[in-house]
């Protein structure tokens, strides 16, 4: 554990200075979690680096939408859905089309949900549907071909790690980095770690009931569905 202010953290461009030194430049995001995917025993699998790829997708297709006029943006975004999920894509369709004018730019604009710093609104955005066990449709395929076709936008992050010491941060380089959903563990003394998803949960670890009691246990929804972890995959 160490402070927020000396965790890495993103930006989406740099500027070079007249020694070569690189800085960052624009909008900056913390890094909330490292992780090493090989540390997790027993849960090597695919899916903790394919969920951040796919989160890191939808975050860059947000951000590159924000910057289209209106039907450029919806375009866009919904061909990144149709890649990732055809399926849901087509109901989104069927959703989307009866709308009224006013409706359907409402629609794209929680989809893009960009606050005043030009940082995602979490609560908001993109969510796909992961289809279990369907082999027609892999995940991994689908993110190859989004870098196919948009690798020109579907850009890595500026990765810099902070150092106050040294009068300046450090350039780490580019990597892909997204969001990642994860449990908190809550010990047990009795039968080891039990698993308990974000919310109010009291000294007997069951979930409270009242309002008052709730006020200020529940901090750790927010934090841990904006958690932000760096991975990546190639293809």
């Amino acid at each position: 554990m160490v402070p927020d202010n000396e965790m890495p953290y993103l930006t989406q461009s740099t500027y070079t200075d007249e020694y070569g030194v690189v800085h960052p430049e624009g909008p900056i995001e913390r890094v909330d979690v490292l992780q090493n995917p090989l540390s997790i025993y027993n849960r090597s699998i695919p899916l903790a680096l394919i969920e951040p790829s796919i989160t890191f997708i939808l975050d860059k297709t947000r951000k590159h939408a924000a910057t289209l006029p209106f039907e450029e943006a919806r375009d866009f975004i919904f061909d990144i859905i149709r890649m990732l999920n055809p399926y849901e894509a087509k109901e989104l369709k069927h959703l989307y089309d009866p709308l009224a004018e006013r409706k359907k730019k409402e629609f794209i604009d929680n989809c893009i949900s960009l606050d005043e710093n030009e940082l995602l609104i979490t609560s908001k955005g993109i969510y796909i549907r992961w289809e279990a066990f369907d082999a027609t449709h892999l995940l991994r395929d689908a993110i190859c071909e989004i870098y196919d076709k948009y690798g020109d936008v579907i850009l890595p992050y500026h990765i810099f790690t902070p150092k106050p010491n040294w009068g300046r941060d450090i350039y780490i380089g580019t990597g892909h980095v997204g969001y990642m959903y994860m449990y908190k563990l809550k010990q047990n003394g009795d039968s080891g770690f039990s698993v308990r998803s974000a919310g109010a949960i009291s000294d007997e670890s069951l979930p409270e009931k009242s309002n008052d009691n709730k006020t200020g246990k529940s901090w750790h929804s927010v934090i841990i569905a904006s958690l932000l972890i760096i991975a990546g995959t190639s293809c």
